[in-house]
C-alpha cells in the first residue's frame, strides 16, 4: 500500500504517494486551506518514468529521483527532481541523458485543479464539490488558473511556470481544468540539463530560475536559523536521532505569524493554526524553543473570543479550537473562522502563559498577557461550568456543527462506558477539571507577582476545593483510577483510561493516590510495551486500531509521562518514555505519528500503523521533547498549593 508523502512549511504543502505523484483522492499541492492543484505529474512523452527514490533531504525540502524503464539491463533517462515549498512550490529538475548517444525527449508537466476546498477534500457536504468557473490564462513558459467568487472575500490562484519556452495545452471539464506543458530537450551523449518550475499562490513570476534559487536559499535559511535558536541537550544515549527528526518536523510545522512562530497541528488535514494541539505542543517544546510558546500565547490571546456566537461556539474570554481561510469558512458554510468548540484550550492557555514566564523570567510578557489570562479564568466560571457544580463540563448534542466531544478525545465515540455505551448529557471529562486546577493554582502566582495578593488567595482557594471535589466524585476505587468522566447525571463513566494520566500532569492528584495511579496506567491491559493506550484492553469497547478507545497516542503518552515524573515515578516515566522512542526508531524514520495501533509490542515487532494517522504531527513530534524533559529531571515546578502539605490522606 502506497503511504503519503509529504513536503510542508506551515499552511503550505505538497502530499502525494510515496513515489511523489498525486495519485489518490486527497493528493495534491495546498496552500491556506485550498487545494491549488490536485494533478501534478512530470513525465516523459511516449515512456513511462518509473520512481527510483523519494529522499527527505531537510524540512521543506526532497528529492525525487525517476528514471526510464530497464532495457538490456541499462536505463536511458534520469530525472532528478529537486523540490523546496516556501508560500509556494519550486523544482529544480536535472534530466540526465545516461547512454553513449543523442537523445530527444519531451517532458510533459500535468497540472490541474477544481480549487477544492480543504474541507471538500476531506468529504464536507458528502464530497459534493462546488461548481466553480475557473479562468485559464496560457503563457508561453506556462499557465496560470483563477478563481475569483464575487460574493466572498477568497484569494485562489495559482501559476505553473517553467524557465524556457513550453508549448501548453488545456482542457476544461466541468468545474475543473487541466493543462499539459510540454518542454521539448536535446541531450547530448551523458549530457545533463537542468529545468527550473514554479509554482507560486501569488501570480506568475519573471524569473523562474531566480525564484526557484531563492525558495532553495529560504529554505536552508529557515533550516539554520532553527538549528542555532533551538539546543537538545542531555539526550539519553539512543534518543539522539528520534530528538532530531522531533526538531525537523517541527520546522516544517511551524507558521511564522504576526504575533511570533507558533506550531500548525498537523499534515495534512490541521496545516493551521488550533487551540489545544498548539497549547500542548508549545509546553513540550519549551526545553527545545521558548518563543514558540510566546507565539503561540500572543496569537490565541489576539483572537480570544470577544462576544457570545453559537455557531461558532464563542464565548467572551474562549481560546479558539481551529481557524481555518479556505472558501467554505469565507462563505460561513463552516464555523471555523475561528471556531471555539473546545473545552479545555482556554485553561491550558492560562497554564502555558504561567510556564513561559516561569521558564523565562519574562515579566514583561507575564503582564501583556495577564488580562488574556483573567479574561480566560472569567469563562471558566461563567461559561465553562455549566451547571455552577464547580466542574467544566461540554454538551453532547453535536448541533450546528459542533462537535460531539470537545476535549482532547473528540471523535464521537471518544468518551465512552467500558461495556460501550455512549453517556447521556453533558459531560465532565476528567484531565479537563486538572487543567482548571493548574490554570487556577498557576494564575495565583501570576496575581501575587503583580501585587495582586486577594486575587491568588481567591484563586488558591478555588483551586484547592475543585482538587477535593475531584477526587470526590472522580474516583473509582476498584480500579485505583479516576473515572474518564462525570454524565449528565453526575454519574461516573468508569472507563479506565489515559485521561486519568493527565491528572498526574496538572497535580491534581493528591500525593495518597499518585503511585497506585501509576500503577494502573502502567498496568498489562494499559502498556503495550511501546505506550500507553488511550483505553485499557480489559474493557468491552476496547479496540486497538481505534481512533481513541485503545489506540497509543504519544502526545498523550506524554503528557502522562510528565505527571509520572511530576510524582516522583520516573520509573514509570522512563519505562514509557523507552518505549515510544523505541517505537519510532522501529518504525524506520525515527518519527512518532499522531497515533499507531494498540496492539502488544511482543505480538507484533513494529508498531502498527493506523491508516488515517498525521504525519508529521505537531504534538506527537514534540513528544520525545516532554520525554526528555521527564527522565532528565527538567520538569518545572509549579506554586504549590498552601495547605498542600498538610492535606488529609484521601479515603479509598
Amino acid at each position: 500500500m502506497k503511504t503519503d508523502s509529504t513536503v510542508a512549511n506551515g499552511s503550505t504543502f505538497l502530499v502525494t504517494d510515496e513515489d511523489g505523484a498525486p495519485t489518490r483522492g486527497h493528493d495534491g499541492f495546498y496552500h491556506r486551506d485550498t487545494r491549488r492543484l490536485d494533478r501534478y505529474r512530470l513525465g516523459a512523452s511516449g515512456r513511462t518514468l518509473e520512481p527510483l527514490e523519494l529522499v527527505d533531504v531537510r524540512p521543506a525540502e526532497r528529492l525525487v529521483h525517476l528514471a526510464t524503464p530497464l532495457e538490456r539491463g541499462a536505463r536511458a533517462l534520469q530525472l532528478s527532481r529537486r523540490q523546496f515549498v516556501t508560500d509556494g512550490l519550486y523544482e529544480s529538475v536535472t534530466v540526465t541523458n545516461l547512454t553513449r548517444d543523442p537523445h530527444t525527449e519531451t517532458l510533459e508537466l500535468a497540472v490541474g485543479t477544481r480549487f477544492d476546498d480543504l474541507f471538500e477534500v476531506r468529504g464536507f457536504d458528502g464530497n459534493a464539490l462546488r461548481d466553480r468557473d475557473i479562468d485559464v490564462e496560457t503563457r508561453e513558459n506556462g499557465v496560470t488558473f483563477t478563481y475569483d467568487p464575487d460574493d466572498v472575500e477568497f484569494d485562489a490562484s495559482v501559476s505553473v511556470t517553467a524557465n524556457r519556452d513550453v508549448d501548453v495545452g488545456v482542457e476544461t471539464a466541468g468545474d475543473r481544468v487541466d493543462a499539459t506543458l510540454l518542454v521539448p530537450l536535446e541531450l547530448d551523449p551523458q549530457e545533463s540539463q537542468q529545468l527550473s518550475l514554479a509554482v507560486t499562490t501569488d501570480g506568475p513570476t519573471s524569473n523562474v530560475r531566480a525564484a526557484v534559487d531563492a525558495a532553495r536559499d529560504e529554505v536552508r535559511e529557515r533550516e539554520r536559523e532553527w538549528a542555532e535558536a533551538t539546543t537538545l541537550e542531555d539526550a539519553p544515549a539512543g534518543w539522539e536521532s528520534v530528538l532530531e527528526e522531533s526538531r525537523e518536523n517541527l520546522l516544517e510545522l511551524r507558521l511564522d505569524t504576526e504575533y511570533g512562530p507558533m506550531l500548525a497541528a498537523g499534515m495534512p488535514w490541521f496545516a493551521t493554526a488550533f487551540g489545544r494541539d498548539s497549547l500542548i505542543a508549545a509546553y513540550q517544546s519549551l526545553g527545545l524553543s521558548t518563543e514558540l510558546a510566546k507565539g503561540t500565547c500572543r496569537y490565541l490571546a489576539a483572537h480570544q473570543a470577544e462576544a457570545e456566537d453559537e455557531f461558532r461556539d464563542a464565548e467572551p474570554g474562549k481560546i479558539l479550537h481551529e481557524v481555518r481561510y479556505g472558501e467554505l469558512a469565507a462563505r460561513g458554510e463552516v464555523p471555523h473562522s475561528p471556531y471555539y468548540g473546545t473545552v479545555d484550550a482556554t485553561a491550558l492557555f492560562v497554564v502555558l502563559v504561567h510556564e513561559t514566564w516561569k521558564r523565562t523570567g519574562d515579566d514583561a510578557f507575564a503582564e501583556e498577557l495577564r488580562p488574556h489570562v483573567e479574561r480566560a479564568l472569567d469563562w471558566l466560571d461563567e461559561y465553562g461550568d455549566r451547571d455552577g457544580d464547580g466542574f467544566l463540563e461540554y454538551p453532547t448534542d453535536g448541533g450546528d456543527g459542533s462537535l460531539t466531544h470537545q476535549a482532547w478525545k473528540d471523535s464521537g465515540d471518544g468518551i465512552m462506558h467500558p461495556d460501550g455505551e455512549h453517556p447521556e448529557g453533558p459531560l465532565a471529562v476528567a484531565e479537563v477539571q486538572g487543567y482548571a486546577y493548574d490554570a487556577k493554582r498557576r494564575a495565583a502566582d501570576l496575581a501575587r507577582h503583580a501585587g495582586d495578593e486577594a486575587r491568588a488567595t481567591e484563586l488558591e482557594r478555588e483551586a484547592a476545593a475543585l482538587k477535593e471535589a475531584f477526587d470526590e466524585a472522580f474516583w473509582l476505587p476498584e480500579e485505583n483510577c479516576y473515572a474518564v468522566a462525570l454524565d449528565g447525571e453526575k454519574k461516573r463513566v468508569a472507563s479506565v483510561t489515559t485521561n486519568a494520566g493527565h491528572c498526574l500532569w496538572s497535580g491534581i492528584v493528591p500525593e495518597a493516590r499518585a503511585d497506585a495511579l501509576v500503577d494502573r496506567l502502567v498496568a498489562d491491559d494499559m502498556f503495550t510495551g511501546w505506550g500507553i493506550r488511550t483505553l485499557a484492553a480489559s474493557h468491552g469497547v476496547y479496540n486497538p486500531q481505534s481512533y481513541h478507545l485503545g489506540s497509543v497516542w504519544p502526545h498523550d503518552n506524554s503528557l502522562v509521562v510528565l505527571g509520572m515524573a511530576r510524582y516522583g515515578r520516573v520509573d514509570a516515566a522512563r519505562r514509557v518514555a523507552e518505549g515510544l522512542v523505541d517505537a519510532a526508531e522501529k518504525r524506520g524514520n525515527d518519527r512518532l505519528p499522531e497515533l499507531f495501533a494498540g496492539f502488544e509490542r511482543e505480538e507484533t515487532e513494529v508498531p502498527v500503523s493506523y491508516g488515517e494517522a498525521c504525519e508529521p504531527q505537531a504534538w506527537a513530534a514534540a513528544a520525545p521533547l516532554a520525554f526528555l524533559q521527564a527522565v532528565a529531571g527538567s520538569v518545572a515546578e509549579v506554586p504549590d498549593e498552601p495547605d498542600s502539605r498538610d492535606a488529609p490522606t484521601p479515603s479509598s
